[in-house]
Order: C-alpha cells, then sequence, then structure tokens
C-alpha cells in the first residue's frame, strides 16, 4: 500500500502554521484586547483591524527563520503543543503567562499539578495541540536549492518586516497607548508569552551564581523578661478576604475564631506581595517589600528566619503545602505530606489538621525561644471541595470537580466557603494547643500568601500579573493573637492595635519588622523597620 504524504515549500508551511497560530491559538489575546477596547467604528478604533495583521507577519518572520532542516520538526510540533495548553488555561481562566507564572509552573508538585488535568483540558490540548503538531510532522518539507532557499525565506522576512513597520507607522500612537496602558495584554500572545518567560528564568538562573550575603549580623534578642517566648507563624494558602467571616462576610465563615471575641485580633485591610505562592512567600519572608522585591537577589541573602536563627532563636518550618520556595532551606524544616498519613492524606495532598499533632512535639522538644512556620494548604484550588473533611461540608450545593467552570457560581463559592470553615477550625485549635501552655509568652499569627479568583468577569484561580490583579487577588486575611503571658508582659496597647486593625492598611510587607518585634529583637538592628513592626506602633510609652 502507497504512503500517502502531502508535500509542501517550507515558507508555505511555515506561513501555515503562523495563520494557524494567529487565527486559532490565539483567540484568548483578541478577546482580551476587545473587551478593553470595543469595537466601534470611531477613528481611534480602526487599529484593531490591524492587530491580526501584526501578528502573523510578527509569527512569519519568526517561523520562517525557525524553519531549519530537521530542527523544526522538534520545534514546531512543541510550540504548538504547549500553546495549546497555555490557550486553554488563558481562554477559561483568564490566565496570563509570565515569568512569574512559569517560575510557579516550576515550583508545583505533581499532586497539585495533576488536578489540573481535567478532561476538558486534555482534550483541548489533543485537539489544538497534538493533533496540528502530528499533521505538521506527515507534512514532507519541500526545500529549494539551499541560496535560492536562503534567497526565498528573507526575502518573505523583509516582506514581513515591511507590513509590520507600515502598520507602527500609520497607528503607532495608538498601539502605544494601548499597551502602555495594558502592559499584561501580550502575556496572552502565543508562542511569544512563554518563550519571553523562558528567556527570563534562564536569566534568573545564569545569575543565581551571584555571592550570598549574610543580612542582620548585628540583630541580638533584648528581652524584658525570662518566660519563654513561643510565635506561630501560619501561612495560608490562596484564603482570599473577600470571604472572611471576621471581615463582615455572610455566611460566616470563622464562627470558632468569632466566638473568640477580642482575643483576635482581625486586621481588615491587608493586600499580598505576589498573587502566586512563587512569589508571595519568598517576597513575605524577604523584608525587601512588594516594590523593592528581587527574586534573584532575595535567594542570595538572609530572610527574617534566618537572622532570627542566627540570634539565638529556634526556627522551624512544617510544610504541608508546595515547598517554602528555598525560604527555609537553611532551618530546620520538614514535608509533612511526605508521611502520607492516611487519616489526612489522599494523592500527595494532606488536610491541614495532619499539623496540629507536631505543635506540641515541638513545645516539649525545643527549650528556646522558637517561631515555629506551618505552612498550610488552605483553600487552595481548582480542587477546593479537598479542602476540608465531610463535617464541614455546610454549605450546599457544592463543586466536588476540577473542572470548576461547570460548576454554578453557588456550588463553587459554597466548596470554596467550606474550605474557610476548616481554616477556622484549625486556627482555632492551633490556639487551643498554644493556651495548653500557659507557659509560654505566645502569640499565634495568620496571613495568607494571596487570594482567589472564582470566576467574577470569568477569572478563576489566581496568578494575574498584579497589576492588573482583580481585588480577590491580592487582598487576603490576617489575625493575631496573644496569650494571657504576652499580654501581661508585653507594654502593648491592645485597644490602640484593635482600632489599627480595623482602620489602617497592612501588607505582606509587615510581616518582617513584626516578627521581628514579637521576638524581642534589638530594634536598633539595620534590617528593622520599626514603622512596619505592627506591634511596635501600638507601645505604650
Amino acid at each position: 500500500m502507497q504512503k500517502i504524504a502531502l508535500s509542501m515549500r517550507s515558507s508555505t508551511l511555515m506561513a501555515l502554521v503562523a495563520l494557524y497560530f494567529t487565527l486559532i491559538l490565539n483567540y484568548a489575546f483578541y478577546a482580551k484586547v476587545l473587551s478593553i477596547h470595543p469595537f466601534t467604528g470611531a477613528a481611534g478604533d480602526y487599529f484593531l483591524l490591524t492587530v491580526p495583521f501584526f501578528v502573523f507577519f510578527v509569527l512569519n518572520a519568526v517561523f520562517q527563520i525557525l524553519a531549519l532542516p530537521l530542527l523544526h520538526k522538534v520545534i514546531m510540533p512543541a510550540l504548538l503543543i504547549i500553546s495549546a495548553a497555555i490557550g486553554y488555561s488563558e481562554v477559561f481562566l483568564d490566565v496570563y503567562f509570565t515569568t512569574d507564572m512559569l517560575e510557579n509552573v516550576l515550583q508545583t508538585n505533581f499532586a497539585e499539578s495533576s488536578r489540573m488535568m481535567t478532561l476538558p483540558y486534555i482534550a483541548w490540548i489533543v485537539g489544538f495541540g497534538v493533533v496540528p503538531a502530528l499533521l505538521y510532522l506527515w507534512v514532507k518539507v519541500d526545500y529549494r536549492v539551499w541560496y535560492k532557499e536562503i534567497g526565498y525565506r528573507i526575502g518573505l522576512i523583509v516582506l514581513s518586516a515591511v507590513v509590520i513597520v507600515g502598520i507602527a507607522k500609520v497607528f503607532y500612537q495608538d498601539y502605544a497607548g494601548f499597551v502602555r496602558n495594558n502592559k499584561s495584554v501580550p502575556a496572552l500572545i502565543v508562542p511569544s508569552n512563554f518563550i519571553s518567560a523562558g528567556i527570563n528564568e534562564i536569566k534568573r538562573i545564569r545569575e543565581a551564581n551571584m555571592p550570598y550575603t549574610q543580612l542582620g549580623l548585628d540583630a541580638a534578642q533584648e528581652k524584658p523578661d525570662d518566660y519563654r517566648h513561643f510565635t506561630v507563624l501560619v501561612v495560608g494558602e490562596t484564603t482570599r478576604a473577600q470571604n472572611w467571616g471576621l471581615n463582615g462576610y455572610q455566611p460566616q465563615t470563622t464562627p470558632l475564631l468569632a466566638a473568640r471575641g477580642k482575643q483576635i485580633i482581625n486586621f481588615k485591610n491587608v493586600s499580598s506581595c505576589g498573587t502566586a505562592t512563587a512569589l508571595s512567600v519568598p517576597c513575605m519572608f524577604s523584608g525587601m517589600g512588594r516594590e523593592g522585591y528581587d527574586a534573584v537577589k532575595a535567594s542570595h541573602q538572609d530572610n527574617i528566619l534566618d537572622v532570627l536563627q542566627r540570634a539565638g532563636v529556634e526556627v522551624i518550618w512544617l510544610d504541608n503545602d508546595s515547598g517554602c520556595k528555598g525560604v527555609c532551606e537553611r532551618v530546620m524544616n520538614k514535608d509533612i505530606t511526605a508521611t502520607n498519613d492516611p487519616q489526612y492524606c489522599k494523592d500527595g495532598e494532606c488536610l491541614d489538621n495532619i499539623l496540629l499533632s507536631h505543635i506540641d512535639d515541638v513545645i516539649q522538644k525545643t527549650h528556646k525561644d522558637t517561631v515555629l512556620v506551618l505552612h498550610t494548604i488552605g483553600s487552595h484550588g481548582p480542587t477546593y471541595y479537598e479542602r476540608y473533611s465531610e463535617q464541614y461540608r455546610r454549605f450546599t450545593p457544592t463543586c466536588d470537580t476540577n473542572e470548576i467552570q461547570k460548576c454554578s457560581n453557588e456550588q463553587l463559592v459554597n466548596t470554596y466557603n467550606n474550605g474557610i470553615l476548616y481554616i477556622d477550625q484549625f486556627l482555632d485549635k492551633v490556639i487551643a494547643k498554644i493556651e495548653a501552655h500557659p507557659e509560654l509568652e505566645a502569640a499565634v499569627y495568620y496571613l495568607s500568601d494571596h487570594g482567589e479568583s472564582l470566576g467574577e468577569n470569568g477569572v478563576y484561580l489566581h496568578g494575574t500579573p498584579y497589576a492588573i490583579a482583580p481585588e480577590q487577588q491580592t487582598r487576603i486575611p490576617m489575625i493575631m493573637w496573644f496569650s494571657d503571658r504576652f499580654r501581661q508582659n508585653e507594654n502593648i496597647d491592645f485597644d490602640c492595635l484593635e482600632r489599627n486593625a480595623q482602620q489602617q492598611s497592612y501588607s505582606h510587607d509587615n510581616l518582617y519588622s513584626t516578627l521581628f518585634g514579637l521576638m524581642d529583637m534589638n530594634p536598633n538592628t539595620s534590617v528593622y523597620k520599626k514603622e512596619l513592626d505592627i506591634i511596635t506602633q501600638c507601645k505604650k510609652p
């Protein structure tokens, strides 16, 4: 039987692939452009008609360069499949693929990523990525004599450049104005978005050879008493302020914390450093602040945990999420999910209550002042229904699938709220554990790493570039609780603290110096910023 094959000139094949990318794989980009700037027929709208041509000729020029014998049979199918995978998240979840998003993907564990692999997602990748890639491989590429091939390709690249320059010259002001006001939108264009992100990530890796810097070498404790200080820092995951019961949300999602009344200091207006764990967690511990945060620099210098440990504080990190993102590398740490306790764990992920039994162990086995960090899985999606046990399935109907777009808004929000109920009982139990040790001068400090979108304006999950992220992804819950011994010994006006919590704005930027203050560190230390220490702001004269 004769094998059927389609023969095509390389230049023609590249142009067809560029057309496929332009018209099909970049649908999300055009949809976003038109949602921001609808075409009404006004004079300032006509540049929109040139956008597909601009995209096509840019891609055509690049693809003509990539059409190298043999290599293009690897490069182009890979671009097609990866672009299809990213395109699904762009179309249905409104995800922007930036360098930070790539960093988040690279740091995602298997259990977390496997929950994203829904049947519609796989079908989309196969239909829009794998099948076109196989068709591409099936085509027999017909090359001209080498010098004619090079000349013809150069001619097509020059033609594409002429069109690109022509469009830019005529509509420069329109394009410049649109991009200036919507800087994140180009991050929707495949394959340029993930290629650019990949290049930036390689630059980060190359810069990783920079020397390590120790900070806060002058840090030391100035304890006014002989009681043991014990701070439990609970780092949440994907919990947003909007659904936090203590903020006034109805139905009540934090009944146990609310029942504690004035014991709980609830901070109503708190913003995160980023919209993804891979950025927010290193940022909040770095002391750089959101505006000055540099991921490469942060990974090559001490964070607050390193400074405290060197000053004599026992620092322990227990992780029930996707890792500490480098923050706990130099302190004692343990991946709790590795225990795979059947009472709490399933398919590589565990309910947060698995952390509770370790609190007593730490109290009993450590004798110095201690900071215990509990990194929780919190409200992590899209499998929100796996974040709580059956007894906390109080809000119904629920969305018991990772295909969250198929659920109604009521189902999705109910499921998310059930997860917050579980967080509420977890935090209540953490406090109860500390209450059982009245000899400790203790504090419990909880804050989430970032928020979450639950379909508002068609946006789901998190990771949207901060500049355009909805506040559902950037506003987070934060609370503090203090033991009786702490309240007695520390010279703090708790009415002032409560008042500030309701009226002032705070962020992840406050964590570094506040943790410093909680452990009674010398305020004259070089890395300490008094204006960011939430506690010190309410010290009595």
